[in-house]
């Protein structure tokens, strides 16, 4: 046997010794417990159901200015993910997406994904103002122009049935080129 062939059998042999002992202690699941629902997350039963909206594409001409759409949000996972789908279209354009927000108990923030048929994400962090029951939720992006983009969503409960938002987003973090700015509405299916 060469000297490097039993050099490597040596220390193989002590890091399979040695994995016992640097290993962490047993888990006892009878010891790990689900922690309660975070309180914060009955902020989002305003988006819960089914929606209809229509929006305005205020840096755009002709039929591509006006923007309808579907939505339906409803919670998973024990009440502590709302899971939502949606659909977009314009006489020129169309997508899906499916998302899921909820709030990380850990960094205390409110936190979201959205997902669409063309393959492009958004992740983004959100706030909720209470007293003027407003969502203001940033995001980073591809947009769908296949760019990266940087995002804001500030959506007004006006009541349990109706959401005015709008939404800018931009091609750099500093907010100094706008892509899209839209204005809109979402009404509550009955």
């Amino acid at each position: 046997m060469s000297c490097r062939r039993s050099a490597f059998l040596f220390v193989h042999l002590a890091l399979v010794w040695m994995a016992p002992a640097c290993s962490g202690p047993r888990v006892d699941f009878s010891e790990i417990k689900r922690p309660p629902r975070s309180p914060e997350l009955d902020a989002y039963n305003v988006f819960v159901g089914m929606w209809d909206w229509q929006a305005e594409v205020i840096n755009a001409e002709g039929s591509d200015r006006t923007w309808t759409g579907t939505a339906r949000w409803d919670w998973a996972l024990d009440k502590r993910t709302l899971e939502g789908d949606m659909a977009a279209r314009t006489q020129n354009a169309e997508f899906a997406a499916r998302g899921v927000w909820s709030w990380h108990p850990k960094r205390n923030e409110y936190i979201w994904w959205m997902f669409n048929d063309w393959g492009y994400p958004q992740q983004g962090k959100a706030r909720y103002d209470e007293g003027a029951r407003c969502w203001k939720m940033k995001y980073r992006a591809i947009g769908l122009d296949g760019s990266r983009s940087y995002g804001r969503y500030v959506v007004q409960v006006v009541d349990n049935d109706t959401l005015d938002w709008r939404m800018q987003e931009w091609a750099d973090p500093l907010h100094l080129i706008t892509k899209i700015e839209m204005n809109g509405t979402y009404k509550r299916k009955r």
